[in-house]
C-alpha cells in the first residue's frame, strides 16, 4: 500500500508547493482556453497560441501575477512588431531570424531584465515561421500580429483570471504550507549535519551538495512570501499582513540556522574536529523537537521549546565554536516557535 501511494502520489514538498492545485488549475484553465479559443473565427485559427498563452502564465505559486501577465503580453507584442518589419523590409531569411530574435529578446530584457519572457520567444518564431496571408494570397504582416496578439492575448487573459480566482481563495493558506516545506527541508538538513558532525555513519554526499539547494529553496520560498504581502489584488486585513510579516521572519530565521548548521559543517571539515554522539546529546534532542514542529497545527506545543543546557568548557577554540553555533540554533528555534504561535 505505501508503496503504490509513493508510486501514485507526489512527493510531500511538491503537495505543500500546492502541486496538486496547480495540476487543477491547469486543467480547468486550459479547458477554458479550448473552449473560449474556438468561440471566436479569429484566435481558432491559431488555437496553440491560445493554450501556450494559458499555460506559459498559470503561476504555481497561487498569486494573481497580473504584472507578470502583462510584461509577456506587452513583450510578445513588441517583439511581433519588431520581427514584423523586419520581415517587411528584408523577407524571411537567416538575417531576419537572427535580427528578428535579437530584438525580441533585448526588449524582453529591457521591460524585465531577471527573466526572459518564452511568449516574446516564440512570438519570434511564429512572425518568420507562420505567416498569415490576405485575400489575394500574399503574405500580411499585419494579418500575422493581428492573430498572434489576439490568440495569445485570449490565453494570457485566461491565466490571468485563474491566478486571481485561485490566490482569492487559497491565500491564507499557503504562509502555513510554505513554512512547513522550509522546515522539512531544514529537517533533512539537521539530520544530516548531525551525522556530519558524529560521523555516525558514513556521510557519503559533501555537505556543500546538501546546503546548497536548501539555501535555494529558502529564497524562493522567501520570494513568494514577499510576493503575496505585495499583491495588490489580495484583500489582506491588518491582522493577516501581522501574520505574513512574522512568517517572514520565521524563514529569515530557519534561513540563519541553515548557515550555523553549514558553518559547524566547515568547521569540523577544515580542523577535522571529533566529536561523540554523547557530546551532542543536547543537538540530538533539538533534531527531535524540530521533528516535530508542524506549521499547519494551529500552534505548537507547550513543550516545544528547547532549553538551553550548560555550555561545556572547551580548550579548543574549534569544538567551542561548533557549540556556540548549536547553541544559537536553540536560540533561533525557540524564536520561531514563539512567532508560529502569532502565525494564522
Amino acid at each position: 500500500m505505501e508503496r503504490s501511494n509513493r508510486f501514485l502520489g507526489l512527493k510531500k514538498e511538491a503537495v505543500l508547493l500546492d502541486s496538486w492545485l496547480y495540476i487543477l488549475k491547469s486543467m480547468l484553465a486550459i479547458g477554458t482556453g479550448y473552449i473560449l479559443g474556438n468561440m471566436f473565427s479569429v484566435t481558432r485559427l491559431d488555437m496553440i497560441s491560445v493554450l501556450l498563452g494559458v499555460m506559459y502564465n498559470l503561476e504555481a505559486t497561487n498569486i494573481s501575477a497580473v504584472k507578470g501577465g502583462i510584461n509577456q503580453l506587452l513583450a510578445s507584442f513588441l517583439g511581433a512588431v519588431t520581427t514584423g518589419i523586419l520581415v517587411y523590409v528584408f523577407g524571411v531569411n537567416v538575417v531576419t531570424v537572427m535580427f528578428g530574435m535579437g530584438l525580441t529578446l533585448f526588449i524582453a530584457l529591457k521591460i524585465d531584465y531577471m527573466a526572459v519572457s518564452p511568449v516574446a520567444i516564440f512570438t519570434s518564431i511564429y512572425m518568420t515561421q507562420y505567416l498569415q496571408s490576405d485575400a489575394l494570397g500574399n503574405p500580411s504582416i499585419l494579418l500575422t500580429i493581428r492573430l498572434r496578439f489576439f490568440a495569445l492575448g485570449l490565453g494570457v487573459l485566461i491565466a490571468m483570471v485563474f491566478n486571481l480566482a485561485f490566490s482569492l481563495i487559497y491565500y491564507r493558506k499557503i504562509t502555513r504550507k510554505r513554512l512547513e516545506y522550509v522546515k522539512v527541508k531544514l529537517d533533512h538538513v539537521m539530520n544530516y549535519t548531525y551525522r556530519f558532525l558524529t560521523e555516525e555513519d558514513d556521510v557519503k554526499k559533501q555537505y556543500n551538495a546538501i546546503f546548497s539547494p536548501v539555501f535555494a529553496d529558502i529564497e524562493t520560498v522567501s520570494s513568494n512570501l514577499e510576493a503575496l504581502s505585495k499583491d495588490p489584488l489580495l484583500p489582506l486585513k491588518i491582522l493577516e499582513k501581522e501574520h505574513l510579516e512574522s512568517a517572514k521572519d520565521i524563514v529569515k530565521r530557519m534561513k540563519l540556522m541553515t548557515h550555523l548548521a553549514y558553518d559547524s559543517c566547515f568547521i569540523k571539515d577544515t580542523f577535522k574536529v571529533t566529536f561523540h554522539p554523547k557530546d551532542l546529546k543536547s543537538y540530538h534532542d533539538f533534531i527531535m523537537k524540530f521533528g516535530q514542529l508542524d506549521f499547519l497545527k494551529d500552534s505548537p506545543d507547550s513543550e516545544s521549546f528547547m532549553p538551553h543546557y550548560p555550555s561545556k568548557d572547551l580548550e579548543d577554540e574549534q569544538s567551542k565554536r561548533i557549540h556556540e553555533n548549536l547553541d544559537l540554533i536553540f536560540s533561533e528555534y525557540n524564536t520561531i516557535v514563539e512567532d508560529h504561535l502569532r502565525v494564522k
